[in-house]
């Protein structure tokens, strides 16, 4: 009677072949761990931006059509921009969870054809002196005291328009302020019916960077 003999593999390749084995099991399980992570960190941010109080406001063209050098607050389109986590009234950004913030605001001027000579402009004058100031401020509310409101920035120029030709000039600014919940942000411009009306030139906005 023949006995047929096994084969058998030695001792060290049954090591080698539970080796191997032993690391791809534990490399599929780190891959499967690290797609977890990242979709877990993906949706987490997706859920902080969503949460994260964030305002971009384009302007709303204004009918106005009195001269008016003094600085007029303006009025912005919530309806065409975005706001999250903000409220918006009568051209005020309101504040409603604490933190750091970074503020901005850009609008552009407009070189009208009928614009009249300054005081400064003798009769008949070819050129124009126009003042184009922008501030921000920031109006703060109290249970025990009256609103008050200061200026966070300001930036503008003087600009010598002469008659007859097309220009423009768009003022800007931005930065970083401790805001809280109550407080209000809005912006005022000198010289307000020279605005461009246009959604892609002036806007208004706050995001907040950290609690």
């Amino acid at each position: 009677m023949r006995l047929k003999t096994a084969c058998l593999l030695p001792v060290s390749n049954l090591f080698q072949i539970d080796s191997v084995t032993a690391l791809k099991n534990h490399s599929e399980a780190v891959i499967k761990e690290s797609i977890l992570s990242e979709r877990l960190t993906h949706d987490e941010e997706k859920k902080r931006r969503r949460s994260s109080p964030a305002a971009h406001l384009p302007i709303r063209p204004s009918r106005q059509t009195q001269r008016d050098v003094h600085a007029t607050v303006l009025h912005w389109n919530p309806d065409q921009g975005h706001l999250s986590h903000l409220g918006y009234r009568h051209g005020r950004i309101l504040i409603q969870k604490s933190g750091l913030y970074y503020i901005y605001a850009k609008t552009c001027f407009r070189h009208y054809e009928s614009l009249e000579t300054d005081s400064g402009s003798g009769p008949g004058s070819s050129q124009t002196a126009v003042q184009l100031i922008q501030y921000i401020h920031q109006e703060r509310f109290s249970r025990s005291a009256a609103s008050s409101s200061s200026v966070l920035m300001k930036t503008g120029s003087t600009r010598v328009w002469r008659r007859g030709g097309y220009h423009m000039c768009c003022q800007q600014q931005g930065g970083v302020f401790s805001l809280r919940p109550g407080d209000a942000l809005y912006v005022s411009v000198s010289n307000s019916w020279m605005l461009d009306p246009e959604a892609e030139g002036s806007y208004f906005g706050a995001f907040r960077i950290s609690k």
